[in-house]
């Protein structure tokens, strides 16, 4: 029998060898089982898919087994982002939604996420049930049932209705701006392109026709996998550029010269924004390897910060029970007040868009003025790949022996975060109070993930390296 673990953002695994139609099949089963066990049936279950090989055959057939189980499903007509599946979810009043995804991994990959009635990520315990119930009941298929409970509809026109609400569409409209968006070939698609093709704003897409192997690039929005968004920004002279990865809750953000804008830079701006030009008030939760211009503005702004490990799961477990403006991760997501509590890479491109344009400023002028006030921002990552079998067993070896000192700096405190079955990350900080290294075992692929900032690019690189070296 399989072993189906649920990680840090649903389960994932390589098409055809774990991800098959039989064990998707018996994730359905349980799925259904455990919105059965709450008597969520008539609720309904949200079903949407991404642009990977077989998506939208694996999410007919987990559409199939819970309609079979007399759940009412709503299941996506086309690819489907997920945050718009979170926001059917929530606005449906559903049970439950599912998305076949797997987000940014590459594209042998694909996956299941699962959100919950408020459309935010199933936390641990909840997946563990979930486990807990696979292969305990065969997978059901009634034809009769699935006739009946199986309605397929387009989720987009009332998720741009909601974003309507959140943001100025009109003004980003007037403002004339230039910009290209790159969907990486995943389901972000042409949205921002529809939204905003009446305006006088001109926008194009690139990467944005469906292709299951991601033109051979790993659908995640990071510096490495843009150089066609870079190069197309430069040559179209546009003002900013936007990328999604596969299920577009993710964004990537180029100024108008081709540079990299980081996802912590990116997490600041919205956080400027947000508490400046919007008014909008609230805490501030952050991942552990979100570097420290975050809390450093917030504490500026005497809000409350609220550190957890990395994993959106963890963020909207906050985002839910306290009132939370922001909530982001160094992996580019990030989710919004008076929205769901989920991360959206099409809503965070549009909250650039209004930043640029209530200041009539371009992205590299706002990001200047942001170091200036806040200071330059000195952090990179390694991702180590790392198939042994032990390795979710290297931070607990390295938390038995922490060092007391790592590339001549001495360490302050050690923390460390749990994942799913144990600990799996853990945090070093150091005296100069500045500088911090985080190694983590990845959950949803099989890396090692070593961050770190510190007072200068030099001492962040040494400092990566000697992680390396403690592995």
């Amino acid at each position: 029998m399989p072993r189906i673990i649920f990680g840090t953002d649903g389960w994932r695994g390589i098409i055809a060898e774990d991800f098959t139609f039989d064990n998707v099949k018996a994730v359905a089963q349980a799925l259904s089982d455990y919105i059965s066990s709450r008597n969520q049936r008539s609720q309904g279950l949200v079903v949407g898919y991404d642009t990977r090989f077989m998506s939208g055959r694996f999410a007919r057939v987990v559409a199939e087994v819970a309609a079979s189980n007399n759940i009412r499903v709503l299941l996506a007509s086309k690819p489907t982002p997920t945050p718009i599946v979170s926001f059917t979810v929530k606005n449906r009043k559903a049970g439950g939604g599912v998305v076949i995804t797997a987000s940014h991994n590459p594209s042998v990959y694909n996956g299941i996420k699962f959100k919950l009635e408020h459309g935010g990520p199933a936390p641990t315990d909840i997946t563990k049930q979930i486990e807990s119930l696979l292969f305990n009941n065969p997978p059901k298929h009634e034809k009769s049932r699935i006739e009946k409970n199986i309605q397929e509809t387009d989720f987009e026109s009332d998720y741009v209705k909601g974003l309507e609400k959140l943001v100025d569409l009109q003004l980003i409209g007037k403002s004339g701006f230039k910009v290209i968006f790159d969907a990486m070939h995943g389901a972000g698609d042409r949205i921002i392109e529809r939204l905003l093709s009446s305006t006088k704003c001109a926008i194009r897409s690139i990467r944005a026709e469906q292709n299951p192997t991601f033109g051979g690039v790993k659908p995640e929005p990071i510096a490495q996998n843009l150089k066609p968004l870079m190069d197309t920004i430069v040559k179209s002279r546009a003002d900013v550029g936007f990328a999604t990865d596969g299920d577009a809750d993710r964004v990537g953000v180029v100024t108008s010269d081709g540079r990299f804008v980081t996802p912590h830079e990116v997490f600041a701006l919205l956080l400027l924004h947000l508490y400046v030009n919007r008014g909008w008030r609230g805490g501030v939760v952050k991942t552990a390897s979100v570097c420290s211009i975050v809390p450093r503005m917030a504490r500026k702004f005497s809000l409350p910060v609220y550190d957890v490990a990395v994993g959106f799961k963890n963020i909207c477990e906050i985002m839910l029970k306290e009132d939370i403006l922001i909530g982001g991760e160094e992996s580019s997501g990030l989710g919004f007040k008076n929205h769901v509590p989920e991360r959206d890479g099409i809503l965070s491109s549009l909250f650039v868009l209004e930043f640029m344009a209530m200041e009539r400023k371009g992205i590299g002028q706002l990001l200047a003025e942001l170091r200036a006030e806040f200071g330059e921002l000195h952090y990179d990552r390694i991702d180590l790949p790392y198939d042994k079998p032990d390795r979710m067993d290297l931070i607990p070896k390295l938390q038995l022996h922490p060092p007391k000192s790592i590339g001549n700096l001495s360490v302050k405190t050690a923390t460390t975060y749990r994942g799913v079955e144990a600990v799996n990350g853990i945090k070093f900080h150091f005296t100069d109070d500045t500088s911090w290294l985080l190694i983590r075992a990845s959950e949803t692929e099989p890396l090692i993930r070593i961050y770190s900032e510190s007072t200068s690019d030099k001492m962040v690189q040494r400092l990566l390296h000697e992680g390396l070296r403690l592995l």
